[in-house]
């Protein structure tokens, strides 16, 4: 056994990844430990205690690390932080969540979806379609589900379909899917990566270590970019010129996001017809919560609630699949890159006001008002209630009000779920509220 296979785990960040990891440890009788960079709650601390795991909070050091015997990151650890690095100079094996639990696994195919966005819903649509011809598949990763959680129930002949975050992959440069996915890219995760170049060359690593019998599917645009690795190369948007019955009632990108997806299937399934995919299960799997989501109607204005849009490529695509007049809703904490692509998305005469909240809101001001011309409306607000107020105080009948903030939620949220709920509540409470007909 290598030094991995046996002494003590230690688990850098005890979040949803990190807990999971720590439950797989002790029910294979292995010694586990936690290095958390943040001070615990009480409430982990007990958890912690209570299984007898030894941990350090409010930072790694150098003793506690060197114990290991192998470290596993928690999504959210950059591998490059000098504690880290120093304990892989030290010899100690540090490996990604994902590449730890296949080490656990038996050999299944591995289909994994990368892409700034779309990645959950395109995940959801392809083990939807595996699933419909037969097939026992297993949608995990950066969704919500982490693969070491469910790798004692795989069997060798089932599909595994992972989302897979650019912090992922650059955690796990020796990653190999059989069948690799990349969507799109735009700026995203830049105070993570430093650089748009850092963060395609994350990316890259979906593609790096795939051999000759693996496919990479990929758009055509991308192709030079992304020339890692041996596998065969599909261009998705270039495929399929013909969708399932039902598939052009599809977004513009979702339609995209499905051709990618069926690329995906045809290359698993030998038999695979997409005229036998089951468009209304699969179109469920685009209409995740709070994304392009119906959330009413107030006082005759649509409400749709898009918060799982965080960064300004997902704003833009949200903008141009709405056609009615719309105010927009933007804000949260600044991803710092793409801004000015939105803004020029956002000048046409569809977008009839912007309104900008949040810690993001003044520097957002600042770029948009300085694109010449920007004819739209622009109003900057404090927080999430003031921005639905004046959005609603904007609109008219017949407009659209988008919730698409193009931001992070940690200025004031845990995560994009719970300002997305925190936004459709409010809605909820508006004296002129009524549940709308769902989109079709």
């Amino acid at each position: 056994m290598d030094r991995a296979e046996r002494g003590r785990v230690t688990v850098v960040g005890l979040g949803l990844t990190g807990r999971a990891v720590c439950e797989h440890a002790l029910r294979h009788g292995r010694d586990v430990a936690v290095s958390e960079a943040q001070s615990l709650p009480a409430s982990a601390e007990t958890w912690l205690r209570d299984r007898g795991i030894p941990f350090e909070q409010g930072g790694h050091t150098a003793a506690f690390l060197h114990r290991a015997s192998v470290l596993v990151l928690s999504p959210g650890v950059s591998p490059e932080l000098p504690p880290i690095a120093a304990a892989r100079r030290h010899g100690v094996p540090v490996l990604s969540e994902i590449e730890y639990a296949l080490r656990h696994g038996p050999e299944c195919t591995v289909i994994a979806v990368t892409g700034t966005n779309g990645k959950s819903s395109t995940v959801c649509a392809i083990g939807e379609i595996l699933r419909s011809f037969g097939r026992r598949a297993w949608v995990v990763g950066n969704i919500g589900v982490p693969l070491i959680s469910v790798i004692d129930e795989l069997a060798s002949e089932d599909l595994l379909v992972i989302e897979i975050s650019s912090y992922q992959l650059e955690q796990s440069p020796g990653f190999h899917p059989h069948i690799g996915v990349l969507l799109n890219v735009a700026p995203d995760h830049l105070h993570r990566h430093g650089s748009l170049k850092r963060y395609v060359r994350a990316k890259g690593n979906l593609f790096a270590s795939q051999r000759g019998d693996d496919v990479a599917i990929l758009p055509r645009a991308w192709e030079t970019a992304f020339d890692q690795g041996r596998g065969r190369r599909i261009y998705f948007d270039e495929a399929f010129p013909t969708l399932p019955s039902g598939g052009d009632a599809l977004l513009p990108h979702e339609q995209a996001n499905l051709r990618a997806a069926l690329a995906a299937c045809q290359a698993a399934l030998p038999a695979f017809d997409s005229a036998h995919v089951p468009m209304e299960r699969v179109a469920a799997a685009f209409r995740l919560p709070y994304r392009m989501q119906d959330a009413g109607v107030v006082d005759g204005v649509r409400i749709v609630n898009d918060s799982k849009s965080t960064n300004a490529a997902s704003a833009i695509a949200a903008v141009r699949s709405v056609g009615s007049p719309a105010v927009v809703l933007i804000g949260g904490r600044s991803k710092g890159a793409g801004y000015e692509a939105l803004a020029d998305a956002l000048d046409r005469p569809a977008v009839r006001s912007i309104v900008l909240f949040g810690e993001a809101g003044p520097a957002l001001e600042a770029v948009f008002t300085a694109r010449a011309p920007l004819r739209t409306r622009l109003h900057c607000v404090a927080g999430l209630s003031e921005a639905i107020n004046m959005g609603l105080e904007l609109a008219r009948p017949g407009d659209t009000l988008l919730f698409s903030p193009a931001c992070s939620s940690f200025d004031a949220f845990r995560d994009f779920a719970q300002r997305g709920e925190a936004f459709a509540a409010q809605i909820r409470r508006q004296p002129g509220f009524h549940e709308g007909p769902a989109r079709t």
